[in-house]
Parts: C-alpha cells; sequence; structure tokens
C-alpha cells in the first residue's frame, strides 16, 4: 500500500505584503505608519472634512503653502484659500469627491507669500469600510516649478 504524499503551495506573497511586515518590523503599524507616509511627500497633501475644512496638511504642504504652520488654514474652507475667480470651479471638483468620484483639475492659486503657482489638484474619496464617504484626500502638486524628466 502506498501512502500519498500531500503538497501544499507556497503562499504567495505580494509586495505590499512584505512592505506592510517591513514597517511593522520597524515598529510603524496604523496611524503612525500613515502619518509618516504622508509626511514624507514633497506634494501638499491634506484631508478636507465633507463640509469642504481643512483638517490636516502635511510638511511639503506647508513648504509648497510657504506657510509658517498649519494653523494659519485648519478648519478653513479649503476653496477659501483659492482666489475668488476659482472658488466656483474648486467647489465643483470637491462635490464630486464628496459623492464619490475621484476628480482633477489644474489652476493657478498664490502661495501665503504671494508667490505665483499653478497646481495640478487630485481630490479622491476616503471612504470607510461600510461604504460612506468619511474625507477627501487632496493632493497638489506645483506643476510650474516641475523639473522636466531627463532620457
Amino acid at each position: 500500500m502506498q501512502t500519498a504524499t500531500l503538497r501544499y503551495a507556497e503562499p504567495t506573497v505580494s509586495p505590499e505584503s512584505h512592505a506592510i511586515s517591513a514597517t511593522c518590523s520597524l515598529g510603524l503599524s496604523g496611524a503612525s505608519l500613515a502619518l509618516a507616509l504622508l509626511e514624507q511627500s514633497e506634494d501638499c497633501v491634506k484631508l478636507l472634512t465633507l463640509e469642504g475644512r481643512l483638517e490636516y496638511v502635511n510638511c511639503g504642504g506647508l513648504r509648497a503653502l510657504e506657510l509658517d504652520t498649519a494653523d494659519q488654514v485648519l478648519n478653513r474652507f479649503w476653496w477659501d484659500l483659492w482666489p475668488e475667480d476659482g472658488r466656483e470651479q474648486v467647489r465643483t471638483h470637491f462635490n464630486r469627491a464628496r459623492a464619490g468620484r475621484e476628480s482633477r483639475f489644474t489652476a493657478e492659486c498664490p502661495t501665503a507669500n504671494g508667490s505665483s503657482r499653478a497646481w495640478l489638484v487630485d481630490l479622491k474619496p476616503l471612504i470607510a469600510p461600510a461604504g460612506p464617504v468619511v474625507s477627501i484626500l487632496c493632493t497638489s502638486r506645483d506643476i510650474a516649478r516641475q523639473a522636466p524628466l531627463s532620457a
């Protein structure tokens, strides 16, 4: 009588799983990992409430906007930070994201010090596991100062 040898397939581990394991082994997980990732970006990364108020801006955003502290903009309506003639466009894109759809636009808006900037703005709805949109992730990149790609 022969005995059967059972073979089990090796589990497939994604690169994302490796990255998560590595960061957890360094003591970064959950909120601390999310904050560390946000703070590494040179882009202006913001979290907006469903009412449109700015509730977070990363350090790269403070530099890009030429702000001394986040207190200068926190709890303000995001569209109020834009020139008056562009606010309707900003609100329209915000409302799309609040409705659960990603939105992207380009617009000019000066920094807190009055320096001219052209921004590429991405709005992404953050959706809770139960389904509703709970916040809006807004990433803005200064496209006027972007260096050309080298070959």
